[in-house]
């Protein structure tokens, strides 16, 4: 008998309930980590100088670079996961989580050996004094690798309280980690850097346990038979372009300007991402609801549109206070007083950034519908926005407006893409019988 038919009526959309409640509790949980990463930035912002602070924003937005793309992970196990779940699939999930934790460390390996012997290279690139920081961001790299991936098993369970918790305990530490080091070490980008190693490997301990706890009741087959690469690589692809798109501003501003102008950009820039960023939960609640091999049920698009409404309206009230309060929010993270320039600068990148908090959700969804042919075009608009970035750099207004450029671009891409997504009645939903793990 065929799964699918096997399937009681009243079960069969359960994983597509409670988009609202979770939603909300990864939102909540996830404040706790906004405000940690908020005081972080504060007190890197008051304790180090504007040399010191480029210096740590421009390594901190190369894990962003490098990490974003390693969201095509979390992807790719919540995917599978998700679907072998849905198929009554659960001895596959411990197999499956164990071939990936061993492709991981065999990636973290290549990281290490690769990155090393470039670190100094890249520390002349980034006009660094010394090449340590970029040797502590290569080690930090390669244990970042594990963090999607616990998320990923976590979301595709849709365990999201341990889901919230891992997202956010990392944090916590950096934080603490940060001021206990600054209490007895020197002021420098590298004792940020070393507070935020120390949190990663927190959240990779963590991560474990989780594991442990979340899967404890599923038991394991011996066998697994992956055949998801294309799915992880074109994830990766898609994702890769995405992560220019919302982080390589810092980088780039770094490698332009002087270091007082980067500096101050990072400053504004990180503000910025805090605030414009906060619906991220969202489009993680919806991920494993929506889990498909290329088919959208009306009931798909409906998670989705609900999903669009809670991101946009969070956007829209949260660029709307940044900036009103321009002037008090930069006086709360960096301790001075921000002259008209500094509060325009604030105002520009919130607004320009925000089309991108709202693309986040709907590459997620298309993601998770096994679709890329819109996503891939991502990678495009990147390509354009670092050539425009290295071409027209004499003023963080030109830098400003290629952003905002490409962030409506990516938009209006999205937009159009979803709606010529073909819509499947709900009587013809995706298979569930279909393998989660079959290349498309």
């Amino acid at each position: 008998m065929p799964i699918i038919a096997a399937m009681s009526t009243e079960t069969e959309y359960d994983h597509q309930h409670g988009l609202l409640r979770h939603s909300l509790l990864l939102l909540i949980a996830t404040q706790i980590g906004n405000v940690c990463n908020l005081l972080f930035q504060m007190l890197m912002m008051r304790s180090l100088s504007d040399v010191e602070y480029g210096i740590l924003a421009s390594m901190l937005s190369l894990i962003l670079i490098m990490a974003t793309p390693l969201e095509a992970l979390r992807t790719a196990v919540a995917h599978q996961v998700a679907l072998l779940l849905r198929l009554n699939r659960p001895s596959s999930v411990w197999p499956l989580l164990r071939m990936w934790a061993k492709y991981i460390g065999v990636a973290a390996l290549i990281i290490l050996l690769v990155g090393f012997p470039l670190s100094p290279a890249l520390a002349r690139f980034f006009h660094l004094p010394t090449a340590i920081p970029v040797v502590m961001t290569v080690i930090i790299l390669a244990i970042t690798l594990y963090l999607p991936y616990f998320a990923g098993g976590l979301q595709g369970a849709q365990s999201f309280r341990w889901m919230a918790a891992h997202g956010q305990v990392w944090a916590v530490i950096r934080y603490v980690a940060a001021v206990l080091l600054l209490l007895s070490f020197p002021h420098t980008a590298i004792t940020g850097l070393t507070a935020h190693g120390i949190s990663v490997a927190a959240g990779l301990v963590f991560g474990i346990c989780a594991f442990h706890y979340a899967f404890l009741s599923m038991k394991s087959s011996s066998t697994y038979n992956f055949a998801g690469g294309r799915y992880f690589f074109m994830s990766l692809f898609v994702l890769a372009g995405f992560a220019v798109l919302m982080n390589a501003d810092i980088a780039l501003v770094k490698r332009f300007f002087s270091p007082e102008e980067a500096g101050t950009y990072a400053k504004a820039a990180t503000i910025s991402r805090s605030i414009i960023f906060l619906p991220g939960p969202i489009a993680m609640a919806m991920f494993p609801k929506v889990a498909s091999s290329g088919m959208s049920t009306l009931a798909d698009r409906g998670i989705l549109f609900r999903a669009v409404l809670y991101t946009t309206g969070l956007i829209i009230l949260s660029a709307a206070f940044c900036s009103l309060a321009a002037g008090p929010i930069w006086r709360i993270f960096t301790g001075t007083f921000p002259d008209a320039e500094t509060r325009l600068l604030l105002r520009w990148i919130v607004w320009a950034m925000a089309p991108l908090g709202l693309t986040m959700l709907l590459v997620n969804f298309e993601i998770a519908q096994h679709r890329f042919k819109a996503p891939a075009m991502l990678v495009v608009l990147a390509l354009i926005y670092v050539a425009a970035v290295a071409r027209w750099h004499d003023s963080f207004a030109q830098v400003l407006t290629i952003l905002t450029g490409v962030g409506l671009a990516s938009l209006c891409i999205m937009i159009v893409d979803m709606r010529r997504a073909t819509i499947a009645p709900e009587s013809h939903a995706e298979p569930a019988g279909q393998s989660p793990i079959t290349p498309t």
